[in-house]
């Protein structure tokens, strides 16, 4: 409790005393004949506030805070931090689920987008060609490896993990990294291994996909076209 509302309270309690130490006295004037200036008529109506007075100065002099107060203080203090650590904490949660639960996915959306809008492949590879003979489907293909590299360059930047061409010889090492290097044909033995290269494989030195800024993960690959007559 603060200082101001102690002060307050015992200050109403004494003037009751003191009021009520009064009106006895006048009651019983008999006994305490004020007129006489009798000391203890006196005493009686003007100790109370005499003893608030007294009672005041030692809260006064008391610290601004008990530590009663400064441990109240410092658990609303910590009770507020908390709650404002739990909403940062929570919005943190939901940035993080956007940021980082969703990337490969939207990655993907973003990439096959890509390549459905700058050479339609996804309508490519959708599409049943078996009716359409080579020379149409080398046509076709002829238009979706144009857009599809053009979206490729724009968005990666593809290097081989090995940088001898294909049909060399390699030897593979001890260390070797089995996410970079498959091996295949008649694998027996340990470590290190000679071998013939049939891929050069791809990896990617540079993403450029667009930030998504969207709050909701998103199944649309490339929206629908409708026109307007």
């Amino acid at each position: 409790m603060k200082k101001s509302t102690i002060l307050f309270i015992s200050f109403l309690l004494f003037a009751c005393v003191s009021g009520l130490t009064g009106y006895i006295v006048y009651l019983h004037q008999d006994i305490f004949p004020l007129k006489d200036n009798d000391w203890q008529a006196w005493a009686l109506v003007a100790g109370p506030m005499a003893a608030w007075l007294l009672f005041a100065l030692v809260v006064s002099a008391l610290p601004a805070e008990t530590v009663q107060e400064q441990k109240e203080d410092l658990e609303d203090k910590e009770h507020s931090m908390e709650e404002v650590t739990e909403e940062e904490a929570l919005k943190d949660d939901k940035e993080e689920e956007i940021e980082e639960l969703y990337p490969k996915e939207v990655a993907v959306v973003q990439l096959l987008g890509l390549l459905q809008r700058e050479g339609r492949l996804i309508d490519f590879l959708q599409e049943d060609i078996e009716p359409y003979d080579d020379a149409q489907i080398g046509a076709a293909v002829r238009e979706v490896h144009r857009g599809c590299r053009a979206a490729l360059m724009d968005t990666l930047e593809l290097k081989p993990i090995l940088d001898a061409g294909e049909g060399n010889e390699v030897e593979i090492e001890e260390d070797f990294d089995p996410s970079k290097i498959r091996l295949i044909g008649n694998l027996h033995g340990n470590p290190p291994y000679k071998g013939i290269i049939r891929h050069s494989g791809w990896r990617f030195t540079r993403l450029n996909l667009p930030k998504w800024t969207s709050k909701e993960k998103t199944d649309v690959i490339a929206p629908a076209e409708v026109e307007i007559q």
